[in-house]
């Protein structure tokens, strides 16, 4: 009987630690990048800076680190005025890392319709804070030369 007893209860807390341990979801990052793509084409600061978390941070090629939201949102709307109206990103993520069941790192490659750069690439550290999958930090890099070079 103790034998049955000590079974139940080391099955339960397998399977209470299974259900607490929330599951690894692509899908809600590829949503927060799908969220940061349209953001950006609609020059939408603020919807930029919600998909990072708010101690996140951003380094762009050579530049500074800008960290917080309320500086990524300040680099956001000096970035806007300057890009054309016209110009869009699209965004594709090349993989997904999952690191621990709330840390990933993701890479994607930037497209742009127009512009002197059109193409880049970014490495991105997500976390999941609250339920919610957000950029803790993005490094951006020139797009990947051919092979070889």
């Amino acid at each position: 009987m103790l034998k049955t007893v000590c079974a139940a209860s080391l099955i339960c807390a397998a399977l209470a630690a299974t259900v607490a341990a929330a599951p690894f979801d692509e899908p809600a990052i590829r949503a927060n990048v799908a969220a940061f793509e349209a953001a950006w084409n609609n020059r939408d600061s603020a919807g930029v800076v919600a998909t990072y978390a708010p101690d996140g941070d951003i380094v762009v090629m050579n530049g500074s680190r800008t960290a917080g939201r309320t500086e990524i949102q300040r680099l956001m709307e000096a970035e806007f005025a300057k890009t054309p109206p016209t110009m869009r990103i699209t965004l594709t993520v090349t993989s997904i890392r999952p690191i621990t069941q709330d840390t990933a790192v993701v890479d994607t490659v930037a497209r742009f319709n127009e512009g002197p750069v059109r193409e880049n690439r970014g490495t991105s550290v997500f976390v999941r804070r609250g339920g919610k999958w957000l950029v803790a930090a993005l490094r951006v890099y020139p797009a990947q030369g051919p092979p070889g070079r």
